[in-house]
């Protein structure tokens, strides 16, 4: 994460997430971070492509620091990471908030990065079901994209450039989790 007040300055503030606390008070005390309102992100290269377009940096800098905690915490993270991006692009993650629940809830989605589109989608249905040589005869013989449509809907599916992704409970990507649901109708009653 590089970061400049000033374009013309030479004198990015760089800064490798997930920091200590002591890195994140060190940035700021750097000669072009005296006013953090002005502070733009030079260069950015993490697990949310589009996080340099919403996060508020660097004033969710602490958040997004927790975010990249995080994800260095999980294990296998270096197999996880796919499936934690095709998430985060499923769900169209917007905000830094969004994308620490979805890491810390990533064990409740599934990624099949073998299908990525429905033609994918019904040749491995059919294939589960029937067997390879059947699935690919009967897949010549039908709408593909109409089935593939109605399995997606049927999954709650969504189609990543990573892969397939659905949630362990088949809900909708957007669908509030069981446990958010209680905590609303807490709040309601």
């Amino acid at each position: 994460l590089g970061m400049n007040h000033n374009l013309e300055d030479d004198r990015p503030v760089t800064l490798t997430l997930p920091a200590s606390a002591e890195e994140l008070r060190t940035a700021r005390k750097q000669p072009c971070a005296d006013r953090w309102e002005g502070v733009v992100v030079l260069d950015y290269d993490g697990i949310i492509p589009q996080a340099a377009e919403f996060a508020d940096l660097p004033a969710e800098l602490e958040t997004f620091n927790h975010f990249a905690e995080v994800v260095e915490a999980m294990p296998s993270r270096e197999k996880q990471l796919p499936k934690l991006k095709a998430v985060l692009s499923a769900s169209r993650c917007s905000s830094v908030e969004r994308a620490i629940l979805l890491a810390e809830r990533l064990e409740h989605f599934n990624l099949d990065a073998q299908i990525k589109n429905y033609a994918d989608l019904v040749y491995d249905e059919f294939k589960n079901v029937i067997g390879d040589r059947q699935a690919e005869e009967l897949r010549q013989c039908l709408d593909i994209e109409k089935y593939g449509r109605i399995l997606q809907q049927g999954y709650n599916a969504v189609f990543t450039e990573y892969g397939m992704v659905t949630r362990d409970d088949f809900q909708p990507m957007d669908a509030l989790w069981q446990d958010e649901s209680e905590v609303m109708d807490m709040q309601i009653t």
